[in-house]
């Protein structure tokens, strides 16, 4: 896995709310309820969220609609947060890119495929 710290853009729930034009309780809301993941950083001991779990459309904003589902399955396999944000962003063999990426292009089944044999 890729070091997610320094590869990827990660943004305060505050940032990600200003990015959304939504309430930083809908961020709080999202958290909550598995729809988004927030890291502690390490340094600081901020939470963070990775930008590229946010989708921002003229028919849509929010989390990316399949990540709830794939965020929930992984959990269920025993990944930690850390473990989930990293699996995401690196690229799996067998999509020929990253699991994020094939969920944005509509690739749920192949990655939540992949994700549940993570647990055997």
């Amino acid at each position: 896995m890729n070091d997610i710290w320094t590869e990827l853009e990660w943004l305060t729930p505050k940032e990600a709310a200003a990015f959304l034009e939504v309430e930083p309780k809908q961020i709080r809301t999202w958290t909550k309820d598995g729809s988004l993941v927030a890291l502690e950083n390490p340094t600081d001991g901020k939470h963070l969220i990775p930008r590229g779990f946010l989708v921002k459309r003229e028919d849509y904003v929010g989390p990316l609609e399949t990540l709830k589902g794939t965020i929930t399955l992984l959990r269920d396999c025993g990944l930690t947060d850390t473990e989930i944000v990293g699996w995401l962003f690196s690229v799996e063999e067998t999509l020929g890119e990253t699991p994020l990426q094939a969920l944005l292009t509509g690739k749920k089944k192949a990655v939540r495929r992949i994700a549940g044999a993570l647990a055997l």
